[in-house]
């Protein structure tokens, strides 16, 4: 049986490479596509052994019949054509809801609050943010999850992973990767670490961590390791004793990035618990915590307590399977079916 041929499209850009939180997801998104289909970006077929996927010279419309049509935030493109299509149920515009066969979303919780949305005063307050009072509603939603980079999942070497723990001074760093800002920032966290560096019993002080898209004053005495090249992200993570989930409003409907770069790298996280996190770590993770108290003893006790870094550690081993782009390709290509876009 012949592989089906998927159109992608990601805004208006010719093509893409793993800059951003966004164009990260998107591309590993087609990772899981390329599982079972064709996959073409901006109407060239997808090279994954190159650093950037599309045509850098121009934006093309697809110049041949596809099986699927995917575009994201580009209405003018996404009119012109033909089912089946869908698109990402963010940015809103009640065109694009109202053509799309599906449209696609990134956790169980965002579905469930999209598809109650118009009758659901508690899911128009919860993502005021990012739609009206009423919305178009969807044909369809389906939950694509978020797919796991292979980079993530590879064997990182001794050497690379001597050199990042030099560039975070060899200490027990936590790390805080990603989109930086005044909202994203654990603030409980970073005040138990501030703790733990002051305290007489803390013989071999942790340190925060921070790497990426920074917009915002960090925490005295941490380390601000600015833009770092993606390639290098595996070798941070892996050489941190913990990362730090993010802790902001739209952590309680979206999946996030470093929770899933530290699943794959099997890198402990403390992360305040919510029905997000739960699905991405499992109900019974160990690392979540509730009151700024609980975050505190947790962060304590990875810092100290060997034992429950490797209990850690296992937990993840065991969710890693849940994110390769082979489940997730599989896990799709089921849903894609189901509703009858391929």
């Amino acid at each position: 049986m012949p592989r089906p041929k998927i159109f992608c499209q990601f805004t208006d850009r010719p093509h893409l490479e793993p800059i951003s939180g966004d164009r990260i997801n998107e591309i590993n998104f087609y990772r899981a596509l390329s599982t079972f289909a064709d996959v073409y970006y901006n109407d060239e077929l997808v090279d994954w052994e190159a650093e950037k996927i599309g045509n850098p010279s121009r934006l093309n419309e697809p110049s041949r019949e596809y099986d699927l049509y995917y575009v994201r935030a580009n209405l003018e493109l996404f009119k012109k054509l033909p089912h089946p299509k869908i698109t990402m149920a963010y940015p809103y515009h009640p065109d694009l809801f109202k053509s799309a066969d599906a449209v696609l979303v990134t956790t169980d919780r965002w579905k469930e609050l999209l598809d109650t949305y118009n009758e659901n005063e508690h899911a128009q307050k919860q993502l005021s943010k990012w739609y009206p009072s009423r919305i178009e509603e969807p044909k369809r939603t389906i939950n694509i999850k978020q797919t796991a980079n292979p980079r993530f999942l590879e064997q990182t070497s001794e050497q690379e992973l001597f050199k990042a723990k030099a560039r975070m001074t060899m200490a027990n760093a936590f790390g805080f990767f990603g989109r930086v800002t005044e909202e994203t920032i654990p603030w409980d966290l970073m005040d138990a670490i501030d703790k733990m560096q002051a305290s007489d019993e803390c013989t071999m002080s942790p340190i925060a961590v921070f790497a990426g898209s920074i917009r915002t004053s960090l925490p005295a005495h941490s380390i601000n390791l600015g833009s770092v090249k993606y390639q290098d992200m595996p070798a941070l993570n892996k050489a941190c004793r913990g990362i730090l989930g993010q802790d902001c409003p739209d952590s309680d409907f979206l999946g996030s990035g470093k929770i899933l770069d530290a699943i794959s790298c099997q890198t402990p996280i403390i992360c305040r618990v919510n029905n997000v996190r739960r699905e991405q770590l499992g109900n019974e993770y160990p690392g979540f915590y509730e009151t700024k108290e609980q975050g505190h003893d947790l962060l304590k006790r990875l810092h100290a307590d060997d034992e429950f870094y490797l209990e850690l550690k296992h937990r993840l081993s065991e969710r890693v399977k849940h994110i390769t782009p082979e489940h997730n390709g599989n896990r799709i290509l089921s849903e894609f079916q189901n509703a009858g876009l391929l």
